[in-house]
């Protein structure tokens, strides 16, 4: 798992990227990896999570319910909205860059860091992925840097997948295998009618599924966000495994 410090590098980094794709699209740009949001409900969108992290982080806050409703003020027009998002970008990185390492906080994944780490992660991740979104809008595609995606992949198989809200059931039960080809990393999840159980392999550590994916860090993590197709991978076994996490699997803190 990364430490703050990288982190926080990742949020401003990939803050910077998404507000630079905004201004070149423009806010009534249509977004293809989210296309029932155009530009505009993209960066609001990202403004707001990045203030609603901000007022956590801050106030310490203990459960989501005591988040004020009214944390995120008044919405920039078009004119305004990249300054805005920049503006929340920088309270964010402010706010988790003076956090002390024993903030107290509500966190809400299973094997979660110490709250400062969760929240500068969760951001990242939130963050870097949503910078993809905007640069769809353009065609084009910035990689991840290595180290975010398998700290991204290893946050969505072993944090997300397993909590019992997240819909994903087979019956009968089945297994799936993701391998990173340029990174030694490694997971087995089993799924059944009860929640995933994830489990981190150590290099080298043989691994027999009904299906196994393969490739770089970059690709299957944008294949596991659905951010991008599974051509890039190399898919063994009973894809139907696979077609199955991506029609299922969704990111959401509730």
């Amino acid at each position: 798992m990364l430490d703050r410090h990288a982190h926080l590098a990742t949020i401003a980094l990939e803050g910077r990227r998404l507000a630079m794709a905004a201004s070149m699209a423009g806010p009534g740009a249509v977004v293809p990896t989210c296309p029932e949001w155009s530009m505009r409900d993209l960066v609001l969108h990202q403004g707001e999570v990045h203030r609603w992290a901000t007022l956590v982080v801050l106030e310490g806050v203990a459960k989501p319910s005591a988040v004020p409703a009214d944390h995120v003020g008044p919405l920039p027009g078009d004119d305004d909205l990249v300054a805005w998002f920049t503006d929340g970008l920088e309270g964010l990185l402010r706010a988790l860059g003076d956090a002390p390492d024993d903030l107290a906080a509500f966190t809400f994944l299973a094997d979660a860091p110490a709250p400062a780490v969760f929240w500068s992660r969760r951001q990242a991740h939130e963050t870097e992925m949503h910078r993809v979104d905007a640069e769809s809008a353009l065609h084009v595609l910035t990689p991840f840097e290595t180290a975010s995606a398998v700290d991204g992949i290893d946050e969505m198989l072993v944090g997300f997948v397993p909590r019992k809200h997240t819909p994903f059931h087979l019956e009968p039960a089945r297994t799936l295998a993701v391998h990173l080809t340029d990174a030694g990393s490694a997971w087995h999840l089993a799924i059944s009618e009860e929640p995933t159980v994830t489990q981190r392999m150590e290099p080298g550590q043989p691994s027999v599924a009904d299906c196994t994916v393969s490739g770089s860090a970059s690709d299957v993590y944008l294949a596991l966000w659905n951010r991008q197709g599974v051509d890039p991978l190399e898919v063994t076994g009973d894809a139907s495994v696979f077609d199955a996490f991506r029609t299922s699997v969704r990111i959401s803190w509730r």
